[in-house]
């Protein structure tokens, strides 16, 4: 072979290996035909509708609040949050079953509710305490999937220069950290300021999500089949409080403590450790003291917004995986962070959607218990300062919407150099007195777990 030849050969080769490369890298998410014709679900979409199909309170609404200090221009505000629905296809999107299956159709318009209001003729004592008891109540309120709309906005007038927004949408639409983009993107429409067009929406996530579940699940699958084999009973699943009417009411209750005393109990582990994980073993301990249960089952959250282009999309892309662990007796603190922390690598490593877990896993059901566990930990990011907004001054507006899928559910929300703990237990299975007393119950465990060896 001459060298023209061999230098030939060689870059045909280099083409060649290029190519194939590119065929076994992952595909990117590109768009999907738009004709009007219904689209599919994802599957976190899909494991919202089933869920509402038996209890229409299954899935809590996502909430945001925002505090504008300022001279507020209301028709701004309305002619900018129709430009964000108009932004977003998740905002005009509607469901309809095809054969048993829940389908995805866009609208090229909806209505964008926005009510308005004005608190300032009460007495200004009562004027912040009325606008979250109204904010609570609205977030409480439910949507109509079939027939939209799927996002709302409520504006309470304290002054003539203080006014609280208060956005409100339904899971199946998007989640918090689509509510954060929806925030960002509400002040930029506001201002006037352009934002960049998006080149997908949340359907085509959808379109490339469920083909590249399938082709994972047949390696993922005996990794939940082994490890919930012989789940342990539901954590709550004995105890009422006798108010079978309360539904999926709850009661919220929180407590900050110092970002020290959580670092400490983190430098207990052997190597790196983090507060998720931390805190999440902290609540095993805590979930053990109140049963009695060794062997504990407790959701938490994945979210799937692993791409680049995915950052800029507003949608549902939370997932739940449940993280079994077993609490001996005698067992340290610091050998159950090291077991939460390989348990949570090990889910989030084989993750599928919930829904295909329950429904292939040979998950066993129990009418009216949520399967696979009944209780949540949840580690949210330090909340970004809302965006800016033309000749106003905005803060976060704090709230805690009391509406309780699962018997109990713990937040951890970094808050500078605090951590807020917040605890939201099911009516049905807590009293609000026993919910109150958690937050410090839970601190003083912290306290008490931060001296362990």
């Amino acid at each position: 072979m001459t060298m023209s030849e061999q230098a030939s050969e060689d870059r045909r080769r280099a083409l060649v290996a290029r190519l194939l490369a590119q065929k076994a890298a992952p595909q990117g998410v590109t768009p999907v035909p738009r004709d009007g014709s219904p689209l599919p679900c994802s599957h976190e979409q899909r494991r919202i509708w089933l869920a509402q199909q038996s209890d229409p309170t299954a899935a809590p609404n996502v909430t945001l609040g925002v505090r504008l200090s300022g001279p507020l221009d209301l028709g701004r505000l309305a002619a900018a949050f129709t430009a964000l629905t108009a932004r977003h296809e998740a905002f005009r999107t509607t469901f309809t079953l095809i054969d048993g299956d829940p389908h995805q159709v866009i609208r090229p318009g909806l209505p964008s509710p926005l009510e308005y209001l004005d608190l300032s003729a009460l007495p200004e004592p009562e004027r912040e305490p009325t606008a979250l008891a109204m904010a609570l109540a609205a977030g409480s309120e439910r949507f109509p999937p079939a027939t939209g709309p799927l996002l709302r906005l409520n504006v309470y007038r304290i002054t003539p220069d203080d006014h609280r927004l208060f956005l409100v949408c339904h899971h199946i639409a998007a989640d918090g950290g689509s509510l954060a983009l929806v925030a960002d993107d509400l002040a930029a429409l506001y201002s006037g300021r352009e934002r960049p067009p998006l080149p997908i929406q949340y359907a085509d996530y959808a379109a490339w999500s469920v083909p590249r579940s399938a082709a994972r699940l047949a390696e993922r699958l005996p990794y939940w089949t082994e490890r919930l084999h012989g789940s342990p009973p539901p954590l709550f699943g004995g105890k009422s409080t006798g108010d079978p009417a309360s539904g999926r009411a709850g009661a919220t209750a929180l407590v900050r403590v110092d970002r020290e005393l959580v670092d400490r109990l983190r430098r207990l582990g052997d190597g790196a450790t983090t507060p998720f994980v931390t805190l999440c073993a902290a609540y095993f301990v805590l979930l053990q003291r109140m049963t009695g249960q060794r062997d504990q089952t407790v959701g938490i959250v994945s979210a799937s917004r692993t791409r680049r282009e995915l950052e800029p999309v507003v949608g549902t892309f939370v997932n739940m995986l449940p993280l079994r662990v077993a609490l001996p007796a005698g067992q340290s603190f610091p050998s159950l962070i090291t077991k939460v922390r390989e348990a949570a690598a090990g889910a989030l490593a084989h993750e599928i959607p919930f829904d295909t877990l329950v429904s292939q896993a040979g998950i066993a059901r129990i009418p009216g218990v949520h399967p696979v566990f009944q209780t949540s930990f949840v580690h949210r990011e330090d909340p970004r300062p809302p965006a800016d907004w033309d000749g106003l001054a905005a803060s976060v507006w704090d709230h805690e919407v009391d509406d309780a899928t699962l018997d109990l559910a713990m937040t951890a929300t970094p808050r500078g150099g605090e951590y807020e703990l917040a605890f939201t237990g099911r009516l049905a299975r807590f009293s609000p007195a026993e919910v109150r007393e958690l937050p410090a119950t839970f601190a003083a465990l912290l306290t008490e777990l931060s001296a362990s060896r």
